[in-house]
């Protein structure tokens, strides 16, 4: 289909330049006729009214006039003759620019497209990295990050959970290429680092199918480091605050063990996260595979998934619409939320790191769930009101990360406040309430977070 549509714009295209050509020689016959004609110097006649005019055409004008309309008549003086060639170019140019309309919309449709500028590496610096879960939330803007930054950027989806729109800005570029597969099954590529993303992280999308999260998070894990082993890559694996489960020490520093029920509901996440960790910590320590732990604490902003329950998108898309703000429990309970640039470069910080231990990553400014609810409220405005339900088993009361490792050894710390990040992804979130098409992209420019990348790099 793609290739239909590239051959129909090189065809359009072809015939609008000789259309083009036809109306610049008799826009050239037209003024010749004006200058001689205008020269006597002479008191203008009259315009006959009764002169016949050419008649409107749907496609693009010949080079001829109209049938049944003759503007070289020998009853028209010079002046009626001009009159009749200039109504007649005037009609030509307004066929020629729908007709240019027609060929923007088919070049759209055809992918014909530019991309954001991004820095030039040669074969010296240039790697190659792989990005399982790459056309999701946070992995999608990862792929902006790394893209921007020069590097070749292999995505590995199943789209359970993400989104091929999320990465579509990217699509064509010879930096980047995107593989259908689900990490379950093995994959070989020659790459030079991975970050493993790849596992539904909301609980209504990891409780939907939880032996599926499982396999995700522990065969999808082995394969990965399977991979690095063989080709000798560096794998950042994104491991979760779902690791300390409800925690009995606050905040949560990394040497905590945490407090998980391993047979309730949200078992199936938290679990396979922890046995992912020591699956790349056996790695590590049996065959020396070169292994970075993120443990990413709540994070919010545009592409997040319409329904994955998460506070965030769950307030601001019950806000937008004039709905109840739900709130599950007392609202006492206390989170975190990080804006996803943040975590982004926090995650390329620790990749570059000589750091092998795991290392927070999240906002250590703390709200209560009910306090959050009135800031989204603020921002968003409407008539919402806050009803309370029943509190979710296993939900974590408290939850703070401590970040001092990830502040002396990376020299990373959040910078994006929620005075800042909520409104962008509020109106990512209203911009998605109002598309209508395929056609209304609606693409969240990879600019807008990191634009000082091809600056700071002289890209």
């Amino acid at each position: 289909m793609a290739v239909r549509w590239r051959t129909l714009s090189v065809l359009m295209i072809g015939c609008a330049s000789v259309l083009l050509l036809l109306l610049l020689n008799s826009y050239m016959f037209v003024s010749s006729h004006a200058m001689n004609g205008g020269g006597g110097g002479g008191r203008a006649e009259p315009v006959n009214p009764a002169l016949p005019l050419p008649r409107r055409r749907k496609m693009a004008a010949r080079a001829e006039p109209p049938d049944g309309v003759d503007c070289e008549a020998d009853e028209l003086d010079e002046h009626e003759e001009l009159r009749c060639h200039g109504v007649w170019l005037a009609e030509a140019r307004a066929d020629l620019r729908r007709l240019e309309q027609r060929l923007a919309a088919l070049t759209k449709r055809a992918g014909v497209k530019s991309f954001p500028r991004v820095k030039f590496r040669n074969y010296r610096d240039r790697k190659r990295i792989l990005v399982t879960g790459g056309a999701g939330f946070v992995g999608s803007h990862l792929v902006d990050r790394l893209m921007l930054d020069g590097y070749e950027v292999i995505v590995l989806d199943n789209l359970y959970t993400g989104r091929k729109r999320n990465i579509e800005q990217w699509l064509g570029h010879e930096n980047f290429e995107m593989a259908m597969h689900d990490v379950i099954n093995q994959y070989y590529a020659e790459v030079d680092e991975i970050y493993h993303l790849a596992s539904p992280a909301s609980p209504p999308h990891y409780m939907a199918n939880p032996v599926k999260t499982i396999k995700t998070n522990t065969i999808g894990t082995i394969n990965m480091l399977g991979l690095a082993k063989r080709v000798g890559a560096r794998l950042l694996i994104a491991s979760t605050s779902e690791v300390y489960g409800d925690p009995e020490v606050h905040p949560q520093p990394e040497t905590y063990w945490g407090h998980v029920n391993p047979i309730g509901p949200r078992a199936c996440y938290d679990e396979a996260k922890r046995v992912a960790e020591t699956l790349a910590f056996a790695y590590h320590k049996q065959s020396n595979v070169s292994v970075r732990v993120a443990r990413i604490f709540n994070t919010y902003g545009p592409r997040m998934h319409n329904n994955d329950g998460r506070v965030v998108s769950n307030f601001i898309l019950q806000a937008l619409q004039n709905q109840t703000l739900t709130i599950y429990g007392s609202g006492e309970q206390t989170r975190s939320f990080q804006y996803v640039s943040d975590l982004v470069e926090g995650l390329v910080a620790l990749m570059e790191s000589n750091h092998t231990g795991p290392v927070n990553l999240g906002n250590p400014v703390e709200h209560t769930i009910e306090e959050f609810a009135h800031i989204i409220q603020k921002t968003v405005g409407g008539t919402s009101q806050v009803e309370y339900l029943d509190a979710v088993e296993d939900d974590p009361q408290k939850r703070k990360p401590d970040i001092r490792r990830a502040e002396q050894l990376l020299g990373w710390q959040p910078k994006v406040p929620l005075s800042e990040g909520i409104p962008k992804t509020v109106e990512y979130f209203r911009h998605e309430l109002q598309r209508k098409g395929h056609n209304e992209r609606n693409l969240f420019d990879p600019l807008v977070d990191w634009s000082h990348i091809p600056n700071k790099l002289g890209g």
